[in-house]
């Protein structure tokens, strides 16, 4: 049983990109280098191709605490396993980017 509709697991994540999904990220924060690294916080949400049906990425579905990255190499550590072949990092606090992942299957 579905307990929050607008709540998703990494698990759970995977399923809906599979289903055409887009990935969207989302800076809470601008970042700041320090040293050769980029720090900040970016949330993950998943959505349908038209913005609707958002749902935030949870680090656990008992707790609805959002899954934040604090840094870029983190987010795109994340990215990639998620099947993402690009990256796009909003660096304004409130700015979004869209991946689209490849279809599977599909020529």
């Amino acid at each position: 049983m579905d307990v929050s509709p607008n709540v998703v697991t990494e698990e759970t994540l995977r399923g809906l990109l599979a289903e055409g999904y887009v990935l969207e990220v989302v800076c809470k924060d601008g970042p700041e280098k320090r040293h050769n690294s980029w720090y900040g916080s970016w949330v993950i949400r998943a959505l349908l191709p038209d913005g609707s049906s958002p749902k935030a990425l949870v680090t656990s579905r008992s707790l609805f605490k959002p899954r934040e990255f604090k840094t870029i190499v983190g987010l795109v550590s994340f990215l990639a396993d998620m099947g993402c072949k690009t990256a796009c990092i909003p660096l304004e606090q409130g700015a979004t980017e869209r991946h689209v992942l490849p279809r599977q299957g599909k020529a």
